[in-house]
């Protein structure tokens, strides 16, 4: 496949990204400019991003534990210069993990290990992954079915951070480095000035902006339109996405870097009207819609992330956890209230009965309250947990984000062992 025929039809939308996954898995290059190539391995990986100096390579980014050997791989057969120098865009492991292998290969050769640099939070972000590591690796066993899943930790931690801005001058070439809050709060994107070359990390993925993760910490949709206003303001002729293909081009890197924080201001904007007018969560979740037609955009879709999640985002970050039902600041426990809904209704398998037909007519929402409900008043009746199981494939069919889809399959997947037990 031509990879211009391909972008051409990513960009339009004929072409889906799985297809684009397919054509770099084993490790494909995209000549940026002269002396820059990133290397591309499965759009879950980030980029990699190398440049060659008069002093070495720059390293933007490592890969993933899984991908990063076939990533050197890539950027050996393109030169075998040192790595002198690896800037961590932010601490996710599929931007991180990579160093590992990178510094095995200069120690088997006697070199030194590249220099890494990032902003400041990342040292707190490594720090965080550690603390609350069985977390982490509950979480991501869960969300990618792996119940034996250890969460990666342990790398490399930055030799030089910054907090604002940083410049380098590595080998002749001039790097700009600038930190925002998007995704996480120690993201960095740079800007290579003589080049007119911009590698945003993850403010750009291809995909609708993922600042609402359920079970993440704290992300930043207002921060992160905003970087991506300070990034169009460059003017970049090349675009290198922290995810997904490289964009050439002043008009279309611009359009998708002003797209983006559109999707993002438009979601800030009617939250936060709505919050200061005083109206609760639960109105605000019903009320609050993108715009259509950027969500139309073949690289805003919001096939990962969900609008209605970042909401969520965009309410705890100006007002914190409470949702404004006083029912929810001291709730009862869980199984109190259902074994009270029970009895009002005639018993657990009257609220089972109605999940079921509720999810049946596509009412799945609705039908996930009362599936729990049934559960949590009959813990042990395995005929219960069934019909449990049958309500979440419904919501799992009917959910277009692949973190919501996630979520719920941890659930789906529960019902269906103590169903079977």
């Amino acid at each position: 496949m031509d990879q211009d025929e391909l972008f051409e039809r990513l960009w339009s939308g004929a072409a889906p990204m799985e297809e684009w996954t397919e054509a770099v898995s084993a490790g494909a290059i995209t000549t940026v400019a002269d002396n820059i190539i990133t290397v591309h391995t499965t759009y879950f990986c980030g980029s990699v991003t190398a440049i060659r100096t008069a002093d070495g390579l720059v390293l933007i980014d490592t890969a993933k534990p899984d991908t990063a050997a076939r990533t050197l791989a890539a950027i050996r057969r393109w030169d075998q210069s040192p790595i002198r120098t690896v800037i961590y865009t932010h601490g996710h492991i599929d931007h991180t993990s990579g160093i590992r292998v990178i510094d095995e290969e200069a120690d088997s050769k006697g070199l030194p290990r590249p220099r890494i640099v990032a902003h400041r939070n990342v040292l707190r972000r490594l720090r965080r992954y550690e603390t609350s590591h069985g977390f982490n690796s509950i979480v991501q066993g869960q969300q990618f079915s792996q119940p034996d899943y250890v969460y990666p930790i342990g790398q490399r931690r930055p030799d030089e951070v910054y907090d604002d801005t940083l410049s380098l001058s590595i080998g002749g070439e001039r790097l700009e480095l600038f930190h925002g809050r998007g995704e996480t709060d120690d993201a960095t994107y740079v800007w290579l000035p003589d080049r007119r070359v911009l590698a945003s990390g993850d403010f750009v993925i291809w995909m609708f902006p993922n600042p609402g993760n359920p079970r993440k910490v704290q992300r930043y949709a207002p921060d992160w339109a905003e970087a991506l206003r300070r990034m169009e303001a460059l003017r970049p002729d090349v675009l290198i996405p922290g995810h997904g293909p490289v964009v050439f081009g002043t008009a279309r890197a611009a359009q998708m870097l002003r797209d983006g924080a559109e999707v993002l201001e438009s979601l800030v904007g009617q939250t936060l009207e709505l919050m200061n007018a005083g109206r609760p969560l639960d109105e605000i979740l019903h009320r609050v819609r993108p715009p259509a037609e950027l969500l139309a955009k073949a690289y805003l879709q919001p096939k990962y992330d969900d609008p209605e999640f970042v909401v969520r985002g965009i309410w705890h970050l100006f007002a914190g956890w409470f949702d404004g039902n006083p029912a929810h600041l001291k709730p009862a426990p869980a199984a109190e209230l259902a074994a009270e809904l029970a009895a009002l209704a005639g018993g657990a398998d009257r609220l089972a009965g109605r999940a079921a037909a509720l999810a049946e007519a596509g009412r799945t929402r609705l039908a996930a309250h009362l599936a729990e409900f049934a559960a949590g008043a009959a813990p042990e009746e395995k005929a219960i947990q069934a019909v449990r199981a049958g309500v979440y494939e419904r919501c799992v069919a009917a959910e277009t984000s692949l973190i919501g889809k996630a979520i719920l399959s941890v659930y789906l997947r529960d019902a269906k062992a103590k169903a079977a037990q």
